[in-house]
């Protein structure tokens, strides 16, 4: 992991940095990497140029301690993850969560970053996975205490089809997933590929 650059000085204080990284992240979202600059940064944090210099030499090393802040929130789990009873029913309400205009737009700016090299691009890729599994981990581990599913259920396969349908979805509309393809991808992708083993296929 690329560490930060920290002048002489008082120590950092971590409820500025966060507040530091959730900024970078909001303008990320709002325009892209390429247009993203350290000083649209600072000024949405409230924090000097200073202050953000004194921690990251650039807009690079600065991205690069955001998305490892937000792949470690994601890791952690943040938000509910539906229990409605069943595995089906818990499928399409996770697919049914809400995503605002800002979601949508971080995805993008996500999607533009990791085409890119280097730790920076890794990260981005990591974190349009992890949540996606954090979900489906949760989800399945659900369904397997109800007997619906066995041990050999790979989460991370799971997530990474249904990431792979709703990004698809979102870059061909530029829309949330609506009911009609939710259930779609659930009954004809993501059950038939959860309950493979079971069903001897």
């Amino acid at each position: 992991m690329t560490s930060t650059t920290r002048g002489p000085g008082r120590p950092p204080d971590p409820e500025r940095e966060t507040a530091i990284l959730d900024a970078a992240l909001e303008v990320l979202a709002e325009v892209g990497y390429d247009r993203l600059t350290v000083s649209a940064v600072h000024k949405r944090a409230h924090a000097s140029a200073k202050t953000v210099y004194r921690r990251w030499s650039g807009k690079e090393e600065l991205m690069t301690a955001a998305l490892q802040h937000a792949v470690i929130r994601a890791g952690h789990g943040s938000g509910d993850v539906p229990d409605t009873g069943t595995l089906r029913g818990d499928l399409v309400a996770n697919l049914h969560r809400p995503t605002g205009a800002p979601t949508r737009n971080l995805t993008h700016g996500l999607l533009a970053v990791a085409a890119s090299s280097g730790e920076l691009g890794a990260l981005a890729l990591e974190l349009l996975r992890s949540q996606e599994a954090r979900l489906m981990k949760v989800i399945l581990a659900r369904a397997r205490e109800r007997g619906e599913v066995g041990d050999d259920v790979d989460a991370m396969l799971v997530a990474d089809v249904t990431r792979g349908m709703t990004l698809q979805h979102l870059l061909l509309t530029d829309e949330p997933a609506d009911a009609e393809f939710v259930e779609t991808l659930v009954d004809r992708v993501l059950l038939p590929v959860i309950t493979a083993g079971r069903s001897g296929v």
